[in-house]
């Protein structure tokens, strides 16, 4: 008899959730099955993490923290990847000035579309939703960022509480960790973690966001003038993981 014809994938992984657990430390992801398929392959980062037979699977960021995931289906040498792309959004913030300067004091945050931006206190929406605020202040010769709800604007729809400036890694940690009102300095590298005041307050969910504030400058000796990068995991609203390079 002839031999038989060689299995036959019937496409890529549809994935049907990509969802942040365990206080946004885990990814958990959820594919369709797909005809013909022996099994299924999850690659962090083009190295293979996982090969089974289910249909989901969790990478716990004690483990791994992606700037890009791909999960397959093989049946033999065939194999079918799906491309997720986690990579947070960045943006440049130059020339931000302390409050007691003359310019742009303010630090907005919009989350959804991962873009961080200058503005005046005037321009400051407390009632914006998923948007953060925080101020570049002058604490009697300490440069610090502040929260809205630390200033005279009060609580904003998004809290930004930060991490200390010796911060380092991809995994923005857990609660405890963070403070509406924190000193900064040159080469400082905090996280943030933008929590939902409406929705959620004081818990890690998926109501929230994070990212990474690096100040690559601070100059002046009061009114200080900086210059940050920023970047905010928007691809998986309450995701822990910034891998940015």
């Amino acid at each position: 008899p002839p031999p038989p014809p060689p299995p036959s994938l019937g496409g890529n992984p549809e994935i049907v959730e990509k969802v942040a657990t365990n206080q946004g430390a885990d990814l958990k992801l959820t594919w369709k099955s797909v005809e013909g398929a022996y099994g299924y392959r999850v690659y962090c980062d083009g190295n293979k993490i996982w090969e089974g037979r289910d249909t989901t699977y969790t990478i716990q960021g004690s483990s791994y923290v992606c700037r890009a995931v791909d999960v397959s289906a093989y049946a033999g040498s065939d194999e079918m990847k799906t491309h997720i792309d986690l990579t947070p959004k960045s943006s440049t913030i130059t020339g931000l000035v302390t409050h007691d300067g003359t310019g742009y004091a303010w630090v907005k945050l919009d989350l959804p579309n991962g873009v961080a931006s200058l503005v005046r206190q005037s321009d400051v929406d407390k009632y914006a939703p998923n948007t953060g605020w925080f101020v570049f202040y002058n604490n009697s010769g300490t440069p610090q960022f502040r929260d809205a709800s630390a200033t005279s604007i009060g609580i904003a729809k998004m809290e930004v509480a930060l991490t200390a400036f010796n911060s380092s890694g991809y995994l923005a940690p857990g609660p405890g960790n963070y403070n509406v009102v924190m000193s900064t300095s040159a080469n400082a590298y905090h996280f943030f973690w933008a929590d939902n005041t409406s929705i959620g307050y004081g818990n890690m969910d998926n109501n929230d966001y994070f990212g990474v504030i690096k100040v690559t400058s601070i100059t002046g000796s009061g009114p200080y003038t900086a210059n940050l990068e920023i970047y905010i995991q928007n691809k998986v609203p309450g995701l822990r993981w910034v891998k940015f390079y």
